[in-house]
């Protein structure tokens, strides 16, 4: 509950209006009056999703022998997986198929009904191989199941710099499940997974695109406030409009860009997404923390990871306002 609190707060931030792209192209369009040759809107990369293959079981349970575990709740959706519909089930079914199989298996053969006992062998060594499997069957609905996978995909639909005109929670809540099923599958809490969350996570992430918006926007940020800096890198102020005998009119006029287009609508911004990346961070890392080209990106320890990315572009962009302030000695606004 907690988090969800501060995602409400972190959620009143900002009071702009426009979009993301539009506060950093107006940016760069105010310099470019100044500094001419503004370079081209940044090109962003896909993350690379990791290929996970889908395990296949090595026991078989024959018709007749599913014939004899009709007293069973584990003949039904044995049943029903032998079928042409069950073969071709998404990733997230399969999950929950493996789940329920482990679940309804120890319980036929707690059954004293179940008498077979090459079949009862059968079941135990099935119920310890699906064990053995269900993180990598966990993983490969992360990265085979189209919301999941989705999360990592970059969309145009960045979040707007005014966060009022966006929702986390629900999308927060299906992060928060998933990440709880994988604690439970890894210390082989199995009865207590409830198997209808994992598609109502799904259903969540489908209706709300925030986590998406976030990565991609994160991304976004980064790529604008590494172009800006590196483009005001290349500006030798102290030979144009700082230089000793020179009307610091010009020098002025950066100054006013800094403050009304940067400090008070981009910082702004860049705050937003860094409070929402240290929430969303955290649990992002406990989902894909098996993937470590993935779990660098939200390991908040991490240099390379997205919030201190952020972080560290922004402080190198205000660092060489600094340096030009103090060697054209002029005052901020």
């Amino acid at each position: 509950m907690q988090k969800w609190l501060l995602i409400s707060c972190l959620l009143i931030l900002s009071a702009c209006t426009e979009h993301a792209v539009d506060i950093n192209e107006d940016y760069k369009t105010r310099l470019n009056t100044v500094l001419g040759a503004a370079p081209d809107k940044p090109v962003l990369n896909n993350i690379q999703v990791p290929a996970v293959s889908q395990l296949e079981s090595q026991f078989q349970i024959s018709i007749l022998e599913l014939g004899s575990l009709g007293h069973c709740k584990l003949s039904n959706i044995v049943a029903k997986r032998n079928n042409q519909l069950g073969k071709t089930q998404v990733a997230s079914e399969r999950l929950k198929y493996q789940i329920q199989f482990i679940k309804f298996a120890n319980e036929c053969l707690n059954d004293s009904l179940t008498k077979d006992e090459a079949l009862k062998d059968t079941l135990k060594s099935a119920v310890l191989e699906k064990q053995h499997n269900l993180m990598s069957e966990f993983n490969y609905m992360l990265f085979n199941e189209a919301e999941l996978k989705g999360l990592l995909q970059l969309t145009s639909d960045f979040l707007p710099a005014d966060s009022n005109q966006y929702s986390s929670a629900s999308a927060l809540e299906a992060i928060d499940n998933l990440v709880n099923i994988r604690k439970q599958i890894t210390n082989q809490n199995i009865n207590s997974i409830d198997t209808s969350s994992i598609t109502t996570s799904l259903e969540k992430l489908h209706q709300n695109r925030f986590i998406r918006q976030l990565l991609s926007s994160a991304q976004l940020q980064i790529a604008y406030t590494q172009q800006f800096t590196v483009w005001l890198s290349g500006f030798d102020y102290m030979n144009s409009v700082c230089r000793e005998g020179k009307s610091k009119k010009e020098a002025q006029i950066l100054n006013t860009i800094f403050n009304k287009f940067y400090l008070n609508k981009i910082q702004g911004y860049q705050a937003d997404l860094t409070g929402l990346l240290e929430v969303t961070s955290p649990m992002l890392f406990e989902l894909w923390q098996a993937h470590s080209e993935l779990s660098d990106l939200v390991d908040v320890e991490s240099k390379n990871s997205l919030l201190n990315q952020l972080k560290q572009t922004s402080k190198e962009h205000v660092i060489w306002w600094q340096n030009f302030y103090k060697a054209c000695d002029i005052r901020p606004l």
